[in-house]
């Protein structure tokens, strides 16, 4: 009997919890719009990094980001799908991706990025408008 009643509590319990979690991760991401100034790191070097989030809607975030000095050179790379959950923002990009902690008053996020060929550290803070 102890068993039912633990299986049936969790689902409640998730569903209860859920619709707030969706509440906040929406509210951060509006809060995420607008210019972003930062840095990447790979290996000692590394470059600027700016991000310019566009908007949101939901947990979801539209924009672009321009990477400095990479081997390839400079390069502006856009997403279309960039999620917040749980304070974390993930973005795919079609080149780098990256996923980062924003911190708890929404002006700085620190993470990694990730290529097809290599990974490191990066941070950005929000530029006041």
């Amino acid at each position: 009997m102890l068993k039912i009643c633990r299986l049936f509590l969790v689902p409640v319990v998730m569903l209860t919890f859920s619709p707030a979690a969706r509440a906040d991760d929406a509210a951060l991401a509006a809060k995420l719009v607008g210019t972003w100034e930062g840095k990447w790191e790979f290996n000692g070097v590394g470059g600027k990094l700016t991000a310019k989030i566009t908007s949101s809607a939901g947990n979801s975030l539209k924009g672009e980001t321009t990477w400095f000095g990479t081997a390839v050179g400079d390069f502006p790379d856009r997403f279309t799908s960039a999620k917040v959950k749980e304070g974390k923002l993930k973005v795919s990009e079609q080149t780098m991706d990256f996923e980062a902690t924003v911190s708890e008053d929404g002006n700085s996020m620190e993470g990694t990025w990730t290529s097809p060929v290599a990974t490191g550290p990066m941070s950005l803070k929000k530029k006041v408008d």
